[in-house]
């Protein structure tokens, strides 16, 4: 018990003082992509010109995704000021992988609402999840998807009955994770009407975040190969030196 515990404050202890040193050497950590071909993503949807992002962004906001660990989470953090890490990650790949929405808009909501925001550590996390921090987060990673198929974090949904209370009816596990696949005598005896009682899921577009994230890795990769080419290596430098730079895209 003890070694696990000093362990986990060594992580802990290790990635605030990462984040620290990046805020120091990066100022603008909060507001702008450290790896700034992410910062204009093609594939990025925009709330303040855009009424469908802005809907989505607001649905996360409150907890109203149709997502139940993602909306315990949210919910969560405006009832205490405060959400379990994993639901912070889980909240933060949704906004960015799932909907599509720039991470500022996430990094902003959560350190005006978190009673333990660090300005280093928020940014730090966030960036991440836009793929533009230097811990580049992988929503398909596995305890990441938002969709209930991984139960890593509240396996019985438990989180989800407290702080999602119109779910609580339904048997604890797969269900109150993934309502939209109970059946309808199920869904009456818990008192649940998808649409009404509780949120039908917003829609996403994965395949557009996976297209827009490799659209900007492959113009990397090309744009180093160019510099590289541009500066009289052979053909071997130029493949090596991509290599190197496909590293830290």
């Amino acid at each position: 018990g003890g070694r696990r515990l000093s362990r986990t404050f060594w992580h802990r202890l290790y990635r605030r003082e990462f984040a620290y040193w990046q805020l120091g050497v990066f100022p603008e950590l909060a507001t702008t992509s450290w790896r700034s071909h992410y910062e204009n993503r093609n594939d990025w949807r925009w709330p303040e010109s855009d009424e469908n992002a802005l809907e989505d962004l607001r649905r996360w906001r409150r907890g109203e995704t149709g997502f139940p660990i993602v909306d315990a989470g949210m919910r969560r953090l405006i009832d205490t000021g405060w959400m379990h890490q994993t639901e912070r990650m889980l909240a933060a790949t949704f906004l960015v992988d799932y909907l599509g929405i720039h991470w500022r808009y996430g990094a902003r909501w959560f350190h005006d609402h978190l009673v333990d925001a660090d300005l280093a550590i928020n940014s730090m996390m966030w960036q991440n999840a836009g793929k533009s921090g230097l811990d580049q987060w992988d929503v398909f990673s596995g305890s990441l998807v938002p969709d209930g198929s991984v139960r890593t974090h509240d396996p019985t949904g438990e989180v989800i009955a407290r702080y999602v209370p119109e779910l609580a009816g339904l048997p604890p596990g797969h269900l109150r994770h993934r309502p939209w696949e109970a059946s309808v005598k199920q869904l009456a005896a818990a008192g649940v009407t998808l649409g009404e009682t509780y949120p039908t899921r917003v829609h996403v577009d994965v395949v557009r975040m996976r297209h827009g994230v490799g659209e900007v890795r492959a113009g990397e990769v090309a744009r180093a190969a160019a510099e590289a080419a541009a500066a009289g290596s052979s053909s071997g430098e130029v493949e090596e030196a991509s290599g190197r730079r496909t590293d830290v895209l």
